[in-house]
């Protein structure tokens, strides 16, 4: 699975925010300038988003997710993830590839091939880079394809696949999850999406942590 799609500005302050418990707190607090956090990541919104991006726009988008984020009220019925179905996997590895588009096209290829034969190998693909996500298993046959390319390898991850429900916005749940894990001890190393499916990596050591907290909001 991959997700590709370029984000809206609105969309990848979201996702950054929601990636970052420290960051995603002290705005919900009000501690934070928003001309100030919108220099902190004027670079990752441009990379999500793929294009440049005026800071007053981040900014404004900021403002717009504080708003969204202190006027949430969780449900006192049902939990954020209500209807969704949760996987852990453990040992997983990280690949990050920086990467230009041709070769993209070619490492993709290359990935869908090893998954056909059973794999267990996610991407997700952005401008100029690549992410992909494995056990240690798969590790061997992926780097004969890969090694060229020079890929950073960091390990001791866990995943956490969470199938999100029709209708769910990911993008509303994924605020209330990074709060929760937050408030959990658990800290997010990464986190991707695509249309039904949010996926989070974590230290391997939160594994049960997490998944428990989690499951707790399915019911």
């Amino acid at each position: 699975m991959m997700s590709t799609r370029r984000r809206s500005v609105q969309e990848a302050v979201r996702v950054i925010i929601t990636q970052n418990p420290y960051l995603y707190r002290g705005i919900r607090m009000q501690v934070i300038n928003y001309s100030a956090a919108a220099r902190y990541i004027h670079e990752d919104v441009e990379d999500l988003a793929g294009n440049q991006v005026d800071p007053n726009t981040i900014v404004t988008a900021i403002m717009r997710f504080s708003k969204e984020a202190l006027d949430e009220e969780p449900s006192e019925h049902r939990g954020a993830l209500h209807g969704s179905r949760l996987n852990l996997v453990t040992e997983v590895k990280e690949l990050s590839l920086n990467v230009s588009r041709r070769e993209q096209t070619e490492i993709i290829e290359a990935l869908m091939e090893h998954q056909k034969q059973g794999l267990p190998v996610r991407f997700h693909q952005f401008p100029g880079s690549l992410k992909v996500l494995t056990t240690g298993e798969a590790m061997t046959q992926l780097m004969q394809d890969l090694w060229q390319y020079e890929p950073k390898l960091s390990e001791g991850y866990a995943e956490l696949n969470i199938t999100t429900a029709p209708g769910d916005d990911r993008y509303d749940r994924i605020a209330l999850l990074t709060d929760l894990l937050f408030r959990n001890g658990v800290h997010m190393v990464d986190a991707f999406f695509t249309d039904d499916e949010i996926s989070l990596v974590i230290h391997e050591e939160d594994a049960s942590k997490a998944f428990e907290a989690l499951r707790s909001q399915t019911r």
